[in-house]
């Protein structure tokens, strides 16, 4: 629970539950985690770990591109059973050092394509960057702008809670989720 007043204290998505965004600055972490939550809380620039009810975390960026941080982000990344990492659409650069979010053993990696809105958006790149990087498809493809994607996102998120969920994103629950295969 988060020590801002601001924060929901009850969850607006009681079955969202055990994952933490992660991706460079301004890579919109805090703008997916009110999405899929469905919150109207105002969007901004988060200075510290943000952690919202049901264990859901949203980090700063400054976690991903600064290596003094990185022990921070292996610390609240510990007792998370999925990190969710976002790959702008717009950017060609991935924000981590080969394997840092392999550390822990049996942890899902969702990779999640951001600002598929923008008009420089190159989602194929983006997707081959995780590729390049161990994060297995499917990825979702995202715009808080639009809200395309979220939905699909949070459907998937919430399937990884089910009993019988196994370690790690596997092509079936995507297609539950509504996502299909990406090519590249």
């Amino acid at each position: 629970m988060s020590g801002n007043p601001d924060v929901n204290k009850q969850p607006l998505h009681p079955d969202l539950a055990d994952f933490v965004l992660v991706g460079d600055v301004g890579s919109g972490k805090t703008a997916l985690t009110l999405a899929l939550l469905e919150s109207s809380d105002q969007v901004l620039k988060t200075q510290a770990v943000v952690f919202h009810p049901s264990h859901v975390v949203d980090t700063p960026g400054e976690f991903t591109s600064r290596p003094a941080y990185y022990g921070a982000l292996l610390s609240t990344i510990a007792d998370i059973s999925t990190i969710v990492y976002l790959q702008p659409a717009n950017s060609r650069a991935f924000s981590l050092p080969p394997g840092l979010l392999h550390v822990y053993p049996g942890k899902r990696v969702v990779g999640v394509v951001s600002k598929t809105d923008l008009p420089d958006a190159d989602t194929e790149t983006a997707c081959r960057i995780m590729a390049e990087h161990n994060i297995l498809p499917p990825y979702f493809l995202t715009s808080t702008a639009t809200g395309e994607g979220v939905a699909a996102l949070r459907s998937f998120l919430i399937s990884l809670q089910a009993p019988d969920a196994s370690t790690g994103a596997n092509e079936k629950r995507a297609e539950c989720a509504g996502v299909g295969e990406n090519e590249f």
